[in-house]
Order: C-alpha cells, then sequence, then structure tokens
C-alpha cells in the first residue's frame, strides 16, 4: 500500500479536485493512485493537472515528441506506472523497439531533432554538466528558445513527478482495493446509531 494514504472522492470537499479524481479513476489517466495522493493539496492537484493539461496537450512543441520523450523518461527511468502508459507501453511489449529507444544515440529509427529531444533529457535527469556550450549549439540550431523552455520544463516535470511516484509504494489497483475496503468497513460498521 502507499506509503501516503488515498483519498476517496467523496472525502475531498474541492469540488475541482473531485471532479478530476473522477476523471482519472473513469480514464485510466492521469494515475488515479497518484491525484488521490495529490488530492490531499488541492494546491498541489490543482498544479499538475493544469501544467499538465497545458503543457502536454499545447504549447509550441508537437504532442507526439513530448509524448515520447515522456515514454523515455518513464522507461529509463524505470517509472513502472508511467511505462504502462501510452506510447511507453507499445515500447515495453517490443523488445527490439525499446532497446532501440534506449540507445538513441545510435540508433537510426529516430529522427535528429528526436535524438537531440532526448539527448537534452539526458543530461536534465542524469548529468546536466553535458549540457554544455556543444550541445547547446545542436539545441538552439534545432529548436527555438520558446521549443527549449517548453521541452526542459516538461522534461523536468515529467521526471520530477515519476521519481516521487516511485517513492509513495503505490501501484494501480491500489485506490480501489482501498475503495473497497472502506466501503466493506461501512457495511460491517452498520449505520451509526443517532439519538435525539
Amino acid at each position: 500500500m502507499a506509503r501516503i494514504s488515498y483519498r476517496t472522492p467523496s472525502e475531498i470537499e474541492d469540488p475541482q479536485c473531485r471532479e478530476w479524481l473522477e476523471t482519472a479513476m473513469r480514464d485510466g489517466k492521469p494515475g488515479p493512485e497518484f491525484q488521490s495522493i495529490r488530492s490531499h493539496v488541492p494546491g498541489v492537484m490543482r498544479s499538475f493537472t493544469e501544467t499538465r493539461a497545458w503543457i502536454y496537450h499545447e504549447g509550441v512543441l508537437d504532442f507526439e515528441l513530448k509524448e515520447l520523450v515522456r515514454a523515455y523518461i518513464a522507461l529509463s527511468g524505470d517509472c513502472t506506472y508511467c511505462s504502462n502508459q501510452g506510447v511507453a507501453r507499445e515500447f515495453n511489449q517490443d523488445r527490439e523497439k525499446l532497446d532501440e529507444l534506449l540507445a538513441h544515440h545510435s540508433s537510426e529509427a529516430y529522427t535528429p531533432r528526436q535524438r537531440l529531444a532526448f539527448k537534452y533529457a539526458d543530461a536534465i535527469m542524469w548529468n546536466p554538466d553535458d549540457a554544455d556550450d556543444a550541445m547547446w549549439a545542436e539545441l538552439n540550431a534545432e529548436f527555438t528558445e520558446e521549443e527549449l523552455v517548453e521541452l526542459g520544463y516538461w522534461i523536468g516535470f515529467t521526471f520530477g513527478g515519476q521519481r516521487w511516484l516511485r517513492t509513495l509504494g503505490s501501484s494501480q489497483g491500489q485506490l480501489q482495493a482501498a475503495i473497497d475496503e472502506r466501503n466493506e468497513m461501512a457495511t460491517v460498521a452498520g449505520p451509526s446509531d443517532v439519538s435525539d
């Protein structure tokens, strides 16, 4: 079970946060377990949900590149939950494609722009010193400054979030199990005695 308790929709007073959790539970994304945990602090849930909605589905970069980078971060950073979402799931099911993604620097399966985005992600995630003058010259030749800001922020947002999620010890299905357990406890306890 997660190291921070799950909140059920009925326990969330903020109607927008409750709706976001219900949507996550219905759609399976963003991760309902993690939305439930974020709901302990409505501002955190709001910040995550609105940032994700804007930067993932809008912004100046094309969605396909952001989703590919998200998958790369999940798979190279070993985020079990995120590795089973979106295009990352496809890589997880095809060992050859996964190996090619993880060896992106020498793979012809990716465009120079995609490989450079992965290189930028590696510098942000693993070794910021790799972002030297030569790398920035490559980045500036391929991306606009607006694209670099969005891509860098997306990488940091995604990687940082995934690393935090890994510390929680949460996994898919645990929220529903917690809801079922609470419902069972309420049924066993029965209605409370109320006297006038």
